[in-house]
């Protein structure tokens, strides 16, 4: 397995317990000052990839801004492969506020600037852009979810990228809530741009059963790790040998990132990769 942690910039990572985001303006120009730091920890901790939120890529800003975030990871020899956060909150796919000119032409910046830098998945967890309004009808919601993916894997398929449905739990968004529900839509688009990801936290807030992960197979594009209350991994009482074994069991060979809330991240950052390494050899 090839092992990482999300860089926790420009990210939508709720915070839980103390827990402090390692991302805490929404000033594009700082999240930059601090993007070499994090990228020398996660380097030094051994990394195989970076992966950051869709959020540094300014699909909504001048290309200048972009460039910038370009010549600072060009500094470092791993790359970013794995960008997450797609769709920002009051950027809506579903309701009756939806902007389709808009929201297409952010998936098609999106897409462009993963590949041009080169990333091959975006996660779609984005639950504040894809929550359902209190009144709308969830058959509506659900349609304006697959005209989404749809769209996106236009896009993605155009730069070669690939778009993964993260499901979220119910505390964050009440649509996919499930692997299994992640899993029912890739099957409606039914096109290979369209897969899963598989993150222990959500599953384990929603009780969902290993057997969901061994049953999704080749679907699974990527996943994303935690231990309770979505501290860092190794810290508490997730049974990651069983999780492991789904995974294998599943026939999934590929990137694993950390996404949880860092409260010491220079130390917690390598920590992580460590018992990763021992569960994921």
């Amino acid at each position: 397995m090839k092992l990482s942690c999300c860089a926790g910039l420009a990210s939508f990572v709720p915070p839980t317990v103390d827990a402090k985001q390692l991302d805490t303006t929404s000033i594009y120009r700082s999240k930059l000052e601090k993007a070499p730091a994090v990228l020398k920890t996660l380097s030094d901790a051994g990394c195989d990839f970076f992966e950051f939120g869709v959020g540094m890529l300014c699909p909504e800003s001048p290309k200048a801004l972009f460039e910038e975030f370009k010549s600072i990871i060009a500094a470092f020899p791993l790359k970013a492969k794995c960008f997450n956060s797609f769709i920002p909150a009051n950027l809506k796919i579903t309701g009756p506020n939806v902007d389709k000119t808009i929201l297409n032409d952010y998936v098609a910046q999106a897409a462009e600037r993963t590949s041009e830098i080169g990333g091959e998945v975006i996660v779609f967890g984005s639950g504040g852009a894809r929550g359902i309004p209190e009144g709308f009808s969830h058959h509506k919601a659900h349609d304006q979810i697959l005209e989404f993916l749809n769209i996106a894997a236009q896009h993605a398929r155009q730069h070669k990228v690939t778009i993964a449905i993260e499901p979220l739990n119910r505390m964050e968004t009440n649509i996919i809530n499930s692997v299994e529900e992640a899993a029912q839509y890739a099957d409606e688009v039914a096109l290979p741009e369209i897969k899963v990801l598989v993150d222990f936290y959500h599953l384990m807030v929603e009780k969902e059963p290993f057997d969901h992960i061994v049953a999704t197979g080749n679907r699974i594009a990527h996943v994303h790790v935690a231990d309770t209350d979505r501290l860092y991994p190794g810290s508490g009482q997730y049974d990651y040998r069983g999780f492991a074994q789904s995974l294998a069991s599943a026939g999934y060979k590929g990137r694993i990132s950390v996404e949880c809330n860092f409260r010491d991240f220079d130390k917690e950052v390598p920590q992580s990769i460590h018992f990763l390494r021992k569960i994921f050899p």
